[in-house]
């Protein structure tokens, strides 16, 4: 199998999550994870501005 996170194998002594992606128009997919996370969960490097609002006209 294949991790879908990092795209490594996963070895047959390695624990492994199935996880199930439900589709309403079709079969739906299923991921195969390393139960330990294997990448880092990415983090905001610069601050994000607000959305600017449309003026109103009147």
């Amino acid at each position: 199998m294949i991790c879908t996170r990092c795209d490594q194998p996963i070895g047959p002594d390695e624990r492994y999550v199935t996880v199930h992606h439900f589709a309403p128009t079709g079969p739906g997919t299923t991921a195969t994870v390393h139960e330990e996370r294997c990448r880092p969960i990415p983090q905001q490097t610069c601050p994000v501005r607000p959305a600017a609002r449309p003026r109103r006209r009147g």
